[in-house]
């Protein structure tokens, strides 16, 4: 679950009258499930949870004290040291882990809502153990909203700035005499789908656990549409030659090709490689591949820009079925997210001069 979808659900709850507890891994030493920027929501008395702080007998125990202090607003941390002998029910990491976990009632439904936006910000959590939770959500230099009176001075805003640049998901720090955990609230990449047939299908299913938000294009409205892909959070009906009317694709965006042809593959795929995304990837044998490439060169089209081009699509996982080659794409998308695109993981992608493996 992608954060901006925990605090949607965590807004829904508040908005009903519902406390919450929001439980967020701030710091990790050594080996450890749990990563920092983490969340798990708690609610319904401590009997209903989304989301994970890493899972396993940590995750349970937090579960149960974040349940019990439901009846008050409050923050505590909590550290766990992890086991390093297998008879340890903690586990055998041998690391620790460090949580913030918050309590909340209606009074903080603003902030929630604004977060579960998933527009560009900074979210800035006071790490004060038994007092009501603190926090601020900033973007760029406005205040946007806050459970607490506090406003981050110009210079400690320029400290937390540099501190989420480098750490988006989320790092601890001092400034102005508070302890901090401070995180990106920029929303999650976006896959874009070009063609909803069975392949896509599958890909929104595995890129959406997979925290990306999916959109999805196609000419034929009985493929596109919210019954097939109830989670999507874009649906597009229109001609492919016109895509660029319709879907902006950023360095932020995923472009993946799996229309019903090679044509419409190919229309898209022009269109595609004027866009800034950070991946463009496209379905179809060797030979599919290498024949568009060539339409493409007696079009203008340079090797340079067509080597940016995943194709065929996904990572050599040996996939056969539709689920398994939907797995392979997904794990490149977010090999390319997590590691990019020049780190040392097989793809089966053909080069603008060849084939490389």
């Amino acid at each position: 679950m992608d954060r901006p979808g925990i605090f949607e659900k965590a807004a829904s709850l508040l908005e009903a009258g519902e406390k919450i507890a929001l439980v967020t891994v701030i710091a990790t030493s050594g080996s450890s499930p749990g990563k920092v920027g983490y969340k798990m929501l708690v609610y319904a008395g401590g009997n209903e949870t989304l989301g994970t702080v890493g899972g396993g007998f940590v995750e349970a125990e937090v579960v149960g004290h974040a349940g019990n202090l439901l009846t008050e607003v409050t923050s505590q941390v909590l550290q766990f040291e992890l086991g390093e002998t297998p008879d340890d029910e903690k586990g055998i990491c041998g690391g620790a882990v460090e949580m913030l976990v918050e309590t909340f009632d209606e009074t903080a439904l603003l902030l929630f809502e604004a977060v579960s936006t998933g527009k560009g910000g900074m979210l800035i959590s006071v790490v004060s153990p038994d007092q009501p939770p603190k926090k601020v959500l900033l973007n760029d230099d406005e205040l946007i909203a806050a459970t607490a009176n506090i406003r981050p001075s110009p210079k400690a805003v320029e400290i937390i700035r540099q501190a989420v640049a480098e750490n988006p998901r989320g790092t601890r720090t001092t400034c102005e005499g508070m302890e901090l955990f401070v995180e990106s609230t920029a929303a999650c990449p976006m896959v874009v789908l070009f063609g909803a047939g069975h392949l896509s299908y599958h890909i929104a299913r595995y890129a959406k656990s997979a925290g990306f938000r999916v959109a999805v294009f196609d000419e034929r409205s009985e493929y596109a549409n919210r019954d097939r892909f109830p989670d999507a959070d874009e649906i597009v009906v229109g001609d492919f030659s016109k895509v660029s009317e319709h879907i902006h694709e950023d360095i932020d965006s995923y472009i993946v090709i799996v229309t019903r042809g090679h044509k419409c593959d190919e229309i898209v795929l022009e269109q595609a490689l004027g866009t800034d995304a950070a991946y463009i990837g496209m379905i179809g044998s060797k030979r599919k591949t290498l024949t568009i490439f060539d339409n493409l060169r007696a079009k203008g089209i340079t090797d340079q820009a067509l080597s940016r081009v995943y194709a065929p699509i996904g990572l050599s996982l040996g996939a056969i079925t539709p689920e398994e080659i939907a797995l392979s794409i997904v794990c490149e998308l977010v090999k390319i997210r997590r590691l990019g695109r020049d780190h040392d993981i097989r793809h089966m992608t053909i080069s603008a001069g060849g084939i490389a493996q």
